[in-house]
This record gives structure tokens, sequence and C-alpha cells, in this order.
């Protein structure tokens, strides 16, 4: 597992200070771990699947995806939160984002296929012209 604990971390692009302060321990104990020195707690396991989504069969035994196959309601609320969380700073645009997201959920299968046209359309276009010289 101490291997796989160092190829998650890895594939998640985290140092290990980033990666031990997500779950609530030093980067020692998560540097300890990696190496073999230390086995993770039940409880570190269950803190680590939870907040990096990982399949608890992958990181223990090696079987299965690294990652928890998520169902698109909980794909789109994970979204969500991450875009809100790098928001959180700037309460109105917080509270803009945030409302525009919910009425975007309230919405029919159709009325969402528009909207990502019209978003896919906004990007490409700004892609676009950060290419021109």
């Amino acid at each position: 597992m101490n291997e796989r604990v160092k190829i998650l971390r890895k594939v998640l692009d985290l140092t290990q200070d980033e990666f031990s302060s997500k779950i609530g321990l030093s980067r020692n104990f998560i540097a300890q771990v990696e190496t073999g020195a230390k086995n993770p707690s039940d409880r570190t396991v269950s803190d680590i699947c939870r907040e990096f989504k990982v399949n608890e069969l992958w990181l223990r035994a090696g079987d299965g995806d690294m990652f928890q196959e998520l169902p698109p309601e909980d794909e789109t609320a994970a979204a969500i939160s991450n875009v809100l969380e790098d928001i959180k700073c700037d309460n109105s645009i917080y509270t803009l984002v945030k409302e525009l997201l919910l009425k975007y959920e309230r919405l029919d299968p159709r009325s969402k296929k528009v909207i990502e046209g019209y978003a896919d359309d906004v990007i490409r276009g700004y892609l676009e012209k950060r290419e021109e010289p």
C-alpha cells in the first residue's frame, strides 16, 4: 500500500506537504508511509479515499481502478465544489457562481446541452484569440 500512496500523490501532482495537509497529517508521516517505515491506519486509509475519491480496494490491494467511479450527479457536485472552493475569497463572485450552477442543475437535459454548446463555443473562441500573435 505504501507505494500506492506515493503513486496516488504523484498522479494528483501534490507535494508530500500538500497531500498530508488535505488529510490532517504531517508531511513526515506521509514520507514514512511512502518509504514503508509506517503503515497508515484504517482511519487514514478512509480519509485518503474520501478526500481524493480513491477506490479503497485499489489503495489497499492494488485491485481495480485507482479512483472511485462517480455517478454523473456526483461528478457535477464535485466540479461545483471545486469551482466554489477556488473563488470563496470573493463573496460576490462566489454567490453569483453558486446561483448560476444551482440554476443550471435544475435545467432539463436539452437546455443543458444548449448551454454546454454555448460554453464550448466561448471557450474555443477564447483559446483561438490567445493563439493569435
